[in-house]
């Protein structure tokens, strides 16, 4: 009797240690599916654009555009209507603010996102104009993988009126994003061969062009492009020279590496 014993208990036990390690991935690994959004686009405003007729006296409707990334996402572009409001009797005579209105970014190759910004207090020309108001904003939804995203945070603008009559300048966007189900990719490539390098000069020479690669691989893009600077096959001068390269994914995640090319003078018995 006590011969199976034995057997009986450690077969019980192993099932059950095999049945938690099947279990313990879904609880020990959690995926992205929210990050820290933080976006910095280029951005153009052409108050040329006139509010659609029977708008009230006041209104202001200038097209926006915007263009730029974010990581975690990537390439991102942006079209709406800025909408804002100028003098009484929603403000002052010498101020505006901004209403209510919708954004929407579009995700290179991934999907859009869907935003509504909140209505700000009236802010006058010398606190930088409505141009370069803040605003709050809320995440609606979104298509393609970003079905079901939802969030919230702050963007700001920074623009200045350019000699083409239309506004020019910068915005910031910071806040949270959670798409359920949906893991973001906030991985940067790697990057391999950023490798000190020393070369020697030829007699009367004051440089020598060098050549060099430097890859990277992504763990979902694959190989993708390096930028360095100065580029594989520059002629360098002599002394020390700091090349700087530079890889981006798709999620728009960067991975930088830096190296130094020494280019040495030949000595007196060369």
């Amino acid at each position: 009797m006590r011969q199976h014993f034995r057997p009986v208990c450690l077969a019980i036990a192993l099932s059950l240690l095999l049945a938690g390690l099947a279990a313990s991935p879904s609880q020990s690994q959690p995926t992205s599916s929210q990050i820290d959004l933080r976006a910095k686009f280029t951005l153009v405003g052409d108050p040329a654009v006139p509010c659609p007729p029977g708008s009230p006296v006041g209104l202001m409707c200038p097209l926006r555009t915007g263009a730029g990334s974010a990581p975690g996402l990537g390439g991102v572009t942006e079209a709406y209507t800025f909408l804002h409001w100028v003098g009484p009797p929603k403000c002052d005579d010498d101020s505006a603010k901004a209403l209510a209105y919708p954004v929407r970014w579009v995700v290179a190759n991934k999907g859009e996102l869907d935003f509504a910004l909140a209505e700000s207090g009236c802010v006058t020309d010398g606190a930088g104009g409505i141009g370069g108001v803040g605003q709050e904003f809320t995440i609606t939804g979104g298509t393609g993988i970003y079905s079901g995203a939802s969030g919230s945070g702050y963007v700001k603008a920074v623009v200045g009126l350019g000699s083409d009559g239309k506004f020019h300048g910068g915005q910031t966007w910071t806040g949270t994003l959670s798409v359920p189900g949906y893991d973001f990719d906030l991985t940067a490539p790697v990057l391999t061969g950023a490798a000190n390098k020393t070369v020697k000069a030829r007699k009367g020479s004051r440089g020598v062009r060098v050549t060099f690669l430097v890859k990277a691989q992504d763990a979902r893009d694959g190989a993708l492009p390096v930028s360095c600077k100065p580029r594989s096959g520059s002629r360098f001068p002599i002394g020390r020279t700091v090349v700087k390269c530079a890889a981006t994914d798709s999620s728009a995640n960067t991975a930088q590496a830096s190296f130094k090319v020494t280019v040495r003078r030949p000595s007196s018995r060369e």
